[in-house]
Protein backbone atom coordinates (compact mmCIF):
# COMPACT_ATOMS: atom_id res chain seq x y z
CA UNK A 1 0.00 0.00 0.00
CA UNK A 2 1.43 3.60 -1.01
CA UNK A 3 0.30 6.53 0.98
CA UNK A 4 0.54 10.19 0.07
CA UNK A 5 3.51 10.39 2.61
CA UNK A 6 5.21 7.62 1.09
CA UNK A 7 4.62 9.30 -2.40
CA UNK A 8 6.24 12.30 -0.88
CA UNK A 9 9.71 10.11 0.38
CA UNK A 10 9.75 8.77 -2.94
CA UNK A 11 9.82 12.19 -4.27
CA UNK A 12 13.00 13.30 -1.80
CA UNK A 13 15.11 9.72 -2.30
CA UNK A 14 13.80 6.41 -3.53
CA UNK A 15 16.28 4.56 -0.82
CA UNK A 16 14.34 6.80 1.83
CA UNK A 17 10.67 5.28 0.79
CA UNK A 18 12.54 1.96 0.68
CA UNK A 19 14.09 2.02 4.16
CA UNK A 20 10.64 3.42 5.62
CA UNK A 21 8.85 0.21 4.21
CA UNK A 22 11.76 -2.07 4.76
CA UNK A 23 13.93 -1.20 8.21
CA UNK A 24 11.90 1.22 10.55
CA UNK A 25 14.14 -0.24 13.07
CA UNK A 26 16.69 2.36 11.48
CA UNK A 27 14.24 5.53 11.90
CA UNK A 28 15.18 7.10 14.43
CA UNK A 29 12.71 8.42 17.61
CA UNK A 30 11.43 12.20 16.92
CA UNK A 31 13.04 14.86 18.60
CA UNK A 32 12.21 17.38 21.03
CA UNK A 33 11.92 20.33 18.27
CA UNK A 34 10.42 17.90 16.06
CA UNK A 35 7.85 16.78 18.66
CA UNK A 36 6.79 20.50 19.09
CA UNK A 37 6.40 20.52 14.86
CA UNK A 38 3.58 18.35 15.33
CA UNK A 39 2.01 20.03 17.95
CA UNK A 40 1.78 22.80 16.11
CA UNK A 41 0.67 21.30 13.44
CA UNK A 42 -1.94 19.57 15.28
CA UNK A 43 -3.12 23.13 16.47
CA UNK A 44 -3.50 25.12 13.06
CA UNK A 45 -5.25 21.86 12.20
CA UNK A 46 -8.21 22.49 14.70
CA UNK A 47 -8.29 26.11 13.86
CA UNK A 48 -9.09 25.26 10.22
CA UNK A 49 -11.32 22.79 10.98
CA UNK A 50 -13.79 26.18 12.84
CA UNK A 51 -13.78 27.57 9.39
CA UNK A 52 -15.48 24.38 8.18
CA UNK A 53 -17.48 23.68 11.28
CA UNK A 54 -20.06 20.65 12.01
CA UNK A 55 -18.25 18.02 10.44
CA UNK A 56 -17.51 14.76 11.80
CA UNK A 57 -13.87 13.49 12.80
CA UNK A 58 -13.02 10.10 11.89
CA UNK A 59 -11.03 8.21 14.71
CA UNK A 60 -9.12 5.25 14.17
CA UNK A 61 -8.24 6.20 10.54
CA UNK A 62 -5.37 3.65 9.71
CA UNK A 63 -7.96 0.67 10.87
CA UNK A 64 -10.96 1.71 9.18
CA UNK A 65 -10.81 4.93 8.38
CA UNK A 66 -12.13 4.13 4.57
CA UNK A 67 -14.64 1.87 5.73
CA UNK A 68 -15.93 4.88 7.91
CA UNK A 69 -15.50 7.59 5.42
CA UNK A 70 -18.23 5.51 3.18
CA UNK A 71 -20.47 5.42 5.76
CA UNK A 72 -20.59 9.32 6.87
CA UNK A 73 -21.01 9.71 3.40
CA UNK A 74 -24.12 7.07 3.47
CA UNK A 75 -25.33 8.95 6.67
CA UNK A 76 -25.45 12.55 4.55
CA UNK A 77 -22.19 13.98 5.96
CA UNK A 78 -20.69 16.71 3.83
CA UNK A 79 -17.95 17.98 5.99
CA UNK A 80 -15.37 15.14 7.48
CA UNK A 81 -12.19 15.49 8.71
CA UNK A 82 -9.89 12.94 8.14
CA UNK A 83 -11.74 11.03 5.22
CA UNK A 84 -9.68 8.69 3.83
CA UNK A 85 -9.83 5.85 1.04
CA UNK A 86 -8.11 2.70 0.05
CA UNK A 87 -8.16 2.17 -3.95
CA UNK A 88 -5.97 -0.14 -6.62
CA UNK A 89 -2.85 -0.21 -3.66
CA UNK A 90 -3.25 3.34 -2.70
CA UNK A 91 -4.23 4.74 0.31
CA UNK A 92 -5.08 8.97 1.00
CA UNK A 93 -6.43 10.73 3.72
CA UNK A 94 -7.77 14.00 3.54
CA UNK A 95 -7.64 16.91 6.17
CA UNK A 96 -10.69 18.57 5.20
CA UNK A 97 -13.46 16.47 3.02
CA UNK A 98 -16.46 18.77 1.82
CA UNK A 99 -19.32 18.04 0.01
CA UNK A 100 -20.00 20.70 -2.89
CA UNK A 101 -22.78 19.77 -5.30
CA UNK A 102 -22.07 16.40 -6.40
CA UNK A 103 -18.42 16.64 -5.77
CA UNK A 104 -15.74 16.77 -2.89
CA UNK A 105 -13.22 19.42 -2.40
CA UNK A 106 -9.88 18.26 -0.65
CA UNK A 107 -8.51 20.70 1.78
CA UNK A 108 -5.21 20.35 3.09
CA UNK A 109 -3.89 22.06 6.18
CA UNK A 110 -0.21 23.17 6.40
CA UNK A 111 1.55 25.17 8.67
CA UNK A 112 3.56 26.86 5.78
CA UNK A 113 3.12 30.06 5.33
CA UNK A 114 3.03 29.54 1.34
CA UNK A 115 2.08 27.01 -1.13
CA UNK A 116 5.16 24.85 -2.13
CA UNK A 117 5.63 22.07 -4.83
CA UNK A 118 5.66 19.26 -1.94
CA UNK A 119 2.02 20.70 -1.49
CA UNK A 120 0.90 20.09 -4.58
CA UNK A 121 2.33 16.90 -5.44
CA UNK A 122 0.23 16.16 -1.79
CA UNK A 123 -3.17 17.55 -2.86
CA UNK A 124 -2.19 15.48 -6.64
CA UNK A 125 -1.87 12.06 -5.09
CA UNK A 126 -4.83 12.20 -2.86
CA UNK A 127 -6.79 13.52 -5.91
CA UNK A 128 -5.66 10.26 -7.97
CA UNK A 129 -6.11 8.53 -4.77
CA UNK A 130 -10.02 9.72 -4.29
CA UNK A 131 -10.62 8.98 -7.68
CA UNK A 132 -9.47 5.39 -8.03
CA UNK A 133 -11.77 4.90 -4.83
CA UNK A 134 -14.63 6.02 -7.02
CA UNK A 135 -15.30 9.37 -5.41
CA UNK A 136 -15.86 12.89 -8.07
CA UNK A 137 -13.40 15.25 -6.97
CA UNK A 138 -13.70 18.89 -7.30
CA UNK A 139 -11.48 21.34 -6.17
CA UNK A 140 -8.47 21.53 -3.77
CA UNK A 141 -7.12 23.47 -1.64
CA UNK A 142 -4.21 24.57 0.75
CA UNK A 143 -5.01 25.90 4.18
CA UNK A 144 -2.20 27.59 5.64
CA UNK A 145 -0.82 30.47 7.97
CA UNK A 146 -1.02 33.99 7.24
CA UNK A 147 2.06 35.66 8.41
CA UNK A 148 0.95 38.96 7.96
CA UNK A 149 -1.82 38.35 10.96
CA UNK A 150 -1.52 40.24 13.97
CA UNK A 151 -2.96 38.32 17.10
CA UNK A 152 -5.53 41.07 18.82
CA UNK A 153 -6.92 39.33 22.22
CA UNK A 154 -8.44 35.99 20.65
CA UNK A 155 -7.09 33.65 17.84
CA UNK A 156 -9.52 34.40 14.62
CA UNK A 157 -9.02 31.69 12.38
CA UNK A 158 -10.44 33.69 9.10
CA UNK A 159 -7.66 36.16 9.48
CA UNK A 160 -5.12 33.58 10.75
CA UNK A 161 -5.14 30.81 8.09
CA UNK A 162 -5.68 31.92 4.16
CA UNK A 163 -7.07 29.22 1.98
CA UNK A 164 -5.37 29.08 -1.80
CA UNK A 165 -7.57 27.02 -4.61
CA UNK A 166 -4.46 25.20 -6.08
CA UNK A 167 -6.67 22.75 -8.40
CA UNK A 168 -4.96 24.20 -11.64
CA UNK A 169 -1.62 23.59 -10.17
CA UNK A 170 -2.19 20.35 -9.25
CA UNK A 171 -3.88 19.24 -12.12
CA UNK A 172 -1.16 20.66 -14.32
CA UNK A 173 1.04 17.80 -12.05
CA UNK A 174 -1.65 15.28 -12.50
CA UNK A 175 0.38 13.09 -15.33
CA UNK A 176 4.30 13.24 -13.71
CA UNK A 177 2.25 11.62 -10.43
CA UNK A 178 0.50 9.25 -12.44
CA UNK A 179 3.62 7.96 -14.05
CA UNK A 180 5.14 7.89 -10.54
CA UNK A 181 2.98 5.93 -8.96
CA UNK A 182 3.78 2.84 -10.38
CA UNK A 183 7.63 3.48 -10.25
CA UNK A 184 6.85 3.75 -6.02
CA UNK A 185 5.38 1.19 -5.48
CA UNK A 186 7.61 -0.72 -7.41
CA UNK A 187 10.21 0.08 -4.99
CA UNK A 188 8.35 -0.77 -1.97
CA UNK A 189 8.46 -4.16 -3.50
CA UNK A 190 11.93 -4.51 -4.28
CA UNK A 191 14.01 -6.79 -1.71
CA UNK A 192 17.35 -5.17 -2.14
CA UNK A 193 17.94 -1.74 -0.89
CA UNK A 194 18.36 0.86 -3.65
CA UNK A 195 21.72 2.23 -3.80
CA UNK A 196 21.06 6.42 -4.60
CA UNK A 197 23.65 8.76 -5.04
CA UNK A 198 23.96 11.15 -1.46
CA UNK A 199 23.38 14.96 -3.07
CA UNK A 200 21.03 17.63 -1.43
CA UNK A 201 18.04 15.76 -0.90
CA UNK A 202 18.77 14.26 2.75
CA UNK A 203 17.18 17.88 3.49
CA UNK A 204 15.31 18.98 0.86
CA UNK A 205 12.27 19.43 1.34
CA UNK A 206 12.42 17.91 4.85
CA UNK A 207 15.42 16.79 7.04
CA UNK A 208 15.64 12.69 5.91
CA UNK A 209 14.97 10.44 9.42
CA UNK A 210 17.72 8.24 7.80
CA UNK A 211 20.21 10.24 6.89
CA UNK A 212 22.34 9.21 10.14
CA UNK A 213 22.46 5.16 8.64
CA UNK A 214 23.42 6.42 4.73
CA UNK A 215 26.31 8.45 6.08
CA UNK A 216 27.51 5.03 7.86
CA UNK A 217 30.63 4.90 5.91
CA UNK A 218 31.15 8.51 4.77
CA UNK A 219 34.40 9.99 6.11
CA UNK A 220 34.11 12.10 9.39
CA UNK A 221 35.82 15.13 7.28
CA UNK A 222 33.75 14.30 3.93
CA UNK A 223 32.75 16.77 0.47
CA UNK A 224 29.88 16.89 2.46
CA UNK A 225 31.38 19.09 5.01
CA UNK A 226 32.52 21.56 2.32
CA UNK A 227 30.54 25.08 3.30
CA UNK A 228 27.96 26.06 0.90
CA UNK A 229 28.49 23.32 -1.43
CA UNK A 230 26.33 23.01 -4.33
CA UNK A 231 24.41 20.16 -6.05
CA UNK A 232 26.36 20.23 -8.86
CA UNK A 233 29.75 20.56 -7.78
CA UNK A 234 28.73 17.15 -5.49
CA UNK A 235 28.00 15.80 -7.79
CA UNK A 236 31.47 16.35 -10.15
CA UNK A 237 33.83 15.43 -7.00
CA UNK A 238 31.18 12.18 -7.08
CA UNK A 239 31.88 11.49 -10.57
CA UNK A 240 35.79 11.96 -9.68
CA UNK A 241 35.54 9.35 -6.87
CA UNK A 242 36.39 12.29 -4.47
CA UNK A 243 35.01 11.50 -1.25
CA UNK A 244 37.31 12.79 1.43
CA UNK A 245 38.09 16.98 1.70
CA UNK A 246 41.69 16.73 1.30
CA UNK A 247 41.58 14.95 -1.95
CA UNK A 248 39.85 17.68 -3.23
CA UNK A 249 42.46 18.84 -6.61
CA UNK A 250 43.82 21.89 -7.03
CA UNK A 251 42.67 24.07 -9.49
CA UNK A 252 39.01 22.78 -9.21
CA UNK A 253 36.16 25.92 -9.37
CA UNK A 254 35.84 26.38 -5.27
CA UNK A 255 34.69 29.83 -3.57
CA UNK A 256 37.31 31.56 -1.17
CA UNK A 257 35.78 30.02 1.80
CA UNK A 258 35.70 26.72 0.69
CA UNK A 259 39.81 26.89 -0.50
CA UNK A 260 40.55 28.22 2.90
CA UNK A 261 38.96 25.14 4.16
CA UNK A 262 40.40 22.44 2.07
CA UNK A 263 44.00 24.46 2.85
CA UNK A 264 43.41 24.21 6.41
CA UNK A 265 42.58 20.44 6.52
CA UNK A 266 45.30 19.76 4.38
CA UNK A 267 47.85 21.59 6.18
CA UNK A 268 46.42 21.46 9.39
CA UNK A 269 47.03 24.98 10.59
CA UNK A 270 44.71 27.61 10.98
CA UNK A 271 44.90 31.13 8.61
CA UNK A 272 45.02 34.30 10.25
CA UNK A 273 44.47 37.41 8.98
CA UNK A 274 42.98 39.12 11.85
CA UNK A 275 45.55 41.88 11.09
CA UNK A 276 43.09 43.08 8.55
CA UNK A 277 40.33 43.91 11.42
CA UNK A 278 43.30 45.11 14.13
CA UNK A 279 42.34 48.72 13.96
CA UNK A 280 38.75 47.70 13.90
CA UNK A 281 39.04 46.17 17.12
CA UNK A 282 40.93 48.48 18.17
CA UNK A 283 38.84 51.24 17.79
CA UNK A 284 35.32 50.24 18.92
CA UNK A 285 34.50 52.55 21.26
CA UNK A 286 33.89 51.81 25.08
CA UNK A 287 31.95 50.26 27.04
CA UNK A 288 31.66 47.36 24.77
CA UNK A 289 28.39 45.55 25.45
CA UNK A 290 28.10 42.05 24.52
CA UNK A 291 24.31 41.14 23.72
CA UNK A 292 23.06 38.15 23.16
CA UNK A 293 18.36 37.29 22.75
CA UNK A 294 16.76 34.16 23.06
CA UNK A 295 13.68 33.57 21.25
CA UNK A 296 10.63 31.70 20.40
CA UNK A 297 8.48 31.65 17.25
CA UNK A 298 5.62 29.96 17.59
CA UNK A 299 3.52 29.55 14.28
CA UNK A 300 0.38 30.28 16.17
CA UNK A 301 1.18 33.63 18.30
CA UNK A 302 0.56 33.61 21.80
CA UNK A 303 0.90 37.55 22.70
CA UNK A 304 -1.47 40.22 21.24
CA UNK A 305 0.61 42.50 18.86
CA UNK A 306 2.20 39.35 17.51
CA UNK A 307 2.36 37.56 14.25
CA UNK A 308 3.06 33.69 13.41
CA UNK A 309 6.42 32.75 13.28
CA UNK A 310 7.48 36.04 14.38
CA UNK A 311 10.23 36.22 16.77
CA UNK A 312 9.64 37.06 20.48
CA UNK A 313 12.97 37.72 22.63
CA UNK A 314 12.14 36.33 26.02
CA UNK A 315 15.60 36.75 27.06
CA UNK A 316 18.55 38.27 27.22
CA UNK A 317 22.42 38.20 28.30
CA UNK A 318 24.97 41.27 28.26
CA UNK A 319 28.41 41.35 29.28
CA UNK A 320 29.31 45.00 29.87
CA UNK A 321 33.35 45.49 29.17
CA UNK A 322 34.73 48.95 30.64
CA UNK A 323 38.48 49.77 31.22
CA UNK A 324 37.63 49.24 34.44
CA UNK A 325 36.54 45.42 34.02
CA UNK A 326 33.70 43.35 33.00
CA UNK A 327 30.01 43.63 34.55
CA UNK A 328 26.82 41.28 33.48
CA UNK A 329 23.60 41.74 33.34
CA UNK A 330 20.43 40.00 32.51
CA UNK A 331 16.75 39.76 31.88
CA UNK A 332 14.55 36.35 32.14
CA UNK A 333 10.48 36.94 31.03
CA UNK A 334 8.74 34.90 33.64
CA UNK A 335 6.17 33.58 31.26
CA UNK A 336 2.73 34.94 32.70
CA UNK A 337 2.88 37.63 30.14
CA UNK A 338 4.84 38.82 26.80
CA UNK A 339 8.34 39.24 27.83
CA UNK A 340 9.52 41.61 25.49
CA UNK A 341 7.70 45.36 27.40
CA UNK A 342 10.30 44.62 30.63
CA UNK A 343 12.83 42.98 27.96
CA UNK A 344 13.23 46.35 26.82
CA UNK A 345 13.17 48.29 30.11
CA UNK A 346 15.55 46.25 31.14
CA UNK A 347 18.40 46.73 28.27
CA UNK A 348 16.85 50.35 28.41
CA UNK A 349 18.91 50.67 31.98
CA UNK A 350 22.09 48.58 31.38
CA UNK A 351 22.99 50.06 27.43
CA UNK A 352 24.13 53.41 27.57
CA UNK A 353 24.13 55.88 24.37
CA UNK A 354 27.92 55.52 23.79
CA UNK A 355 29.86 52.36 23.30
CA UNK A 356 29.61 49.42 20.93
CA UNK A 357 27.15 46.82 20.65
CA UNK A 358 28.99 43.47 20.05
CA UNK A 359 26.77 40.55 18.90
CA UNK A 360 26.95 37.38 17.13
CA UNK A 361 25.28 37.33 13.79
CA UNK A 362 24.08 40.79 13.49
CA UNK A 363 21.13 39.98 11.29
CA UNK A 364 19.27 38.14 13.86
CA UNK A 365 19.96 40.77 16.47
CA UNK A 366 19.35 44.06 14.16
CA UNK A 367 16.24 42.13 13.06
CA UNK A 368 14.70 41.60 16.55
CA UNK A 369 15.61 45.26 17.54
CA UNK A 370 13.67 46.47 14.69
CA UNK A 371 10.32 44.65 14.74
CA UNK A 372 10.30 45.33 18.68
CA UNK A 373 11.12 49.14 17.59
CA UNK A 374 7.58 48.77 15.20
CA UNK A 375 5.85 47.04 18.11
CA UNK A 376 7.40 50.00 20.93
CA UNK A 377 7.61 53.41 19.10
CA UNK A 378 8.93 54.53 22.61
CA UNK A 379 12.25 52.63 22.24
CA UNK A 380 12.21 53.33 18.27
CA UNK A 381 15.11 55.46 19.37
CA UNK A 382 17.18 54.16 21.92
CA UNK A 383 16.90 50.72 19.22
CA UNK A 384 17.75 52.76 16.42
CA UNK A 385 21.07 53.49 18.34
CA UNK A 386 21.88 50.23 19.21
CA UNK A 387 21.43 49.10 15.75
CA UNK A 388 23.82 51.73 14.69
CA UNK A 389 26.56 50.57 17.08
CA UNK A 390 26.74 47.00 16.36
CA UNK A 391 29.53 44.99 15.29
CA UNK A 392 29.68 41.28 14.32
CA UNK A 393 32.06 38.96 16.43
CA UNK A 394 31.39 36.32 13.76
CA UNK A 395 32.28 38.24 10.72
CA UNK A 396 35.94 37.76 12.04
CA UNK A 397 34.94 34.34 11.33
CA UNK A 398 32.99 34.35 8.32
CA UNK A 399 35.18 36.89 6.40
CA UNK A 400 37.85 34.55 6.87
CA UNK A 401 40.04 36.50 8.49
CA UNK A 402 40.28 33.52 11.11
CA UNK A 403 39.72 30.03 9.72
CA UNK A 404 40.65 27.15 11.86
CA UNK A 405 40.78 22.99 10.71
CA UNK A 406 38.49 22.84 13.32
CA UNK A 407 35.41 24.78 11.88
CA UNK A 408 35.18 22.57 9.24
CA UNK A 409 33.43 25.38 7.10
CA UNK A 410 31.52 26.92 9.99
CA UNK A 411 31.23 29.46 12.04
CA UNK A 412 28.95 29.28 14.45
CA UNK A 413 29.83 30.06 18.08
CA UNK A 414 29.52 26.67 19.35
CA UNK A 415 32.39 25.90 16.77
CA UNK A 416 34.37 28.73 16.90
CA UNK A 417 34.23 28.69 20.60
CA UNK A 418 36.21 25.11 21.80
CA UNK A 419 38.77 26.00 19.28
CA UNK A 420 39.37 29.72 20.55
CA UNK A 421 38.65 29.37 24.41
CA UNK A 422 38.94 25.40 25.21
CA UNK A 423 38.61 26.36 28.97
CA UNK A 424 34.63 26.98 27.87
CA UNK A 425 32.46 24.73 27.14
CA UNK A 426 28.45 24.23 26.47
CA UNK A 427 28.77 20.44 27.51
CA UNK A 428 28.23 20.72 30.77
CA UNK A 429 25.11 23.16 30.70
CA UNK A 430 21.89 21.22 30.73
CA UNK A 431 20.64 23.54 27.84
CA UNK A 432 23.28 23.43 25.23
CA UNK A 433 21.42 24.24 22.26
CA UNK A 434 18.84 27.65 21.26
CA UNK A 435 15.80 25.60 20.17
CA UNK A 436 16.15 23.51 23.18
CA UNK A 437 16.14 26.96 24.92
CA UNK A 438 13.34 28.30 23.20
CA UNK A 439 11.21 25.25 23.74
CA UNK A 440 11.46 24.77 27.62
CA UNK A 441 10.56 28.57 28.00
CA UNK A 442 7.79 27.93 25.59
CA UNK A 443 6.23 25.54 27.61
CA UNK A 444 6.19 27.51 30.72
CA UNK A 445 4.41 30.12 28.82
CA UNK A 446 1.84 27.87 28.18
CA UNK A 447 1.90 26.65 31.51
CA UNK A 448 2.49 22.98 30.69
CA UNK A 449 5.66 23.55 33.24
CA UNK A 450 5.41 24.77 36.83
CA UNK A 451 6.76 24.28 39.98
CA UNK A 452 10.03 23.04 40.68
CA UNK A 453 10.72 21.86 37.55
CA UNK A 454 9.83 25.85 36.14
CA UNK A 455 12.45 26.94 38.57
CA UNK A 456 15.40 24.73 37.14
CA UNK A 457 14.88 25.75 33.82
CA UNK A 458 14.68 29.05 34.80
CA UNK A 459 18.22 28.90 36.32
CA UNK A 460 19.31 27.08 33.17
CA UNK A 461 17.99 29.32 30.84
CA UNK A 462 20.17 31.89 32.70
CA UNK A 463 23.27 29.81 32.62
CA UNK A 464 23.18 29.02 28.66
CA UNK A 465 22.38 32.72 27.42
CA UNK A 466 25.05 33.72 30.26
CA UNK A 467 27.91 31.80 28.65
CA UNK A 468 26.70 33.09 25.59
CA UNK A 469 27.57 36.66 26.14
CA UNK A 470 30.57 35.20 27.99
CA UNK A 471 31.62 33.76 25.48
CA UNK A 472 31.82 36.21 23.03
CA UNK A 473 33.67 38.39 25.65
CA UNK A 474 36.73 35.89 25.75
CA UNK A 475 36.96 35.11 21.94
CA UNK A 476 37.40 38.55 21.69
CA UNK A 477 40.22 38.77 24.39
CA UNK A 478 41.60 35.97 22.27
CA UNK A 479 41.22 37.39 19.13
CA UNK A 480 43.40 40.38 20.70
CA UNK A 481 45.75 38.82 21.98
CA UNK A 482 46.68 36.70 18.94
CA UNK A 483 47.63 40.14 17.19
CA UNK A 484 48.63 42.31 20.03
CA UNK A 485 46.27 44.68 19.87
Amino acid sequence: MLSKSDYLRYLQCKKCLWLYKHRKDLKPKPSASQEAIFEQGYKVENYARELFPKGVEIENVFSDGDKKTKELIANGKKVIYQASVMAEGLWAMADIFIKNEDKWDIYEVKSSTEVKDEHIADLCFQKIAFEKGGFKIGDTYLVHINNEYVKNVEIEPNKLLTIEKITEQVDNLRSSVEADIPKAIKITKETEEPTVRILKQCKKPYECPFKEYCFRDIPPYSIYNLTRINERKLADLLDMGIMEICDIPDGFPLSTAQENQILTAKSGKPIIEIGKTATTLKSLPYPLYFLDYESIAPAIPIYDGTKPYQQVCFQYSLHVVTENGTEHYEYLGKGDKNPIPDLLKSMRGNIGDTGAVIVWNKSFESSRNNEMAEMYPEYKDFLASVNGRIFDLMEIFSKQYYVHPEFKGRYSIKKVLPVIVPELSYKNLEIQKGDIASLKWFGIARGEITGAEKDTIFKNLLKYCHLDTLAMVEIWNNILKIQKV
